[in-house]
């Protein structure tokens, strides 16, 4: 994997010398003026698109879709690990499922969401890892 972006100058892929191709991020740089959205903004974009996604997917917006998912009883006051407890009753192909579910619903807020479909898929790609004696 490339070590390009722990630099503070980020180098451009293409031709031509590697002096003429660096990109300069310093306060004092013209590039500086552009206007870069906040930490803040990008994840509240983030959060917003996440919600819009799974209302789309599941009907709460845009057209009538039948949802086949095992009822669970999850609502904003539930804590990471209780709702951890309530996906052991859905089948495990269903947890990404419920947890998105429950967002477009209003049951869960994005950043539950986000924590919760994270922790899922690390805990997928321990399952596959082969531990060899």
């Amino acid at each position: 994997m490339d070590d390009f972006m722990d630099d503070l100058v980020y180098k451009k892929r293409g031709k031509g010398p590697a002096s003429s191709s660096l990109i300069d991020i310093s306060p004092n740089s013209s590039s500086a003026n552009s206007p870069l959205p906040t930490l803040a903004q990008l994840q509240e974009k983030q959060r917003s698109e996440l919600i819009e996604m799974a209302q789309l997917r599941y009907g709460i917006k845009g057209g009538a879709v039948q949802i086949n998912l095992v009822p669970l009883h999850i609502h904003l006051g539930m804590t990471q690990k209780e709702i951890f407890k309530e996906l052991l009753a859905a089948p495990e192909a269903e947890h990404a499922d419920q947890v998105l579910y429950a967002l477009a619903k209003g049951e869960i807020d994005a950043d539950m969401a986000n924590q919760i479909l994270a922790s899922l898929a690390l805990l997928d790609k321990f399952k596959k890892t082969k531990i060899e004696p």
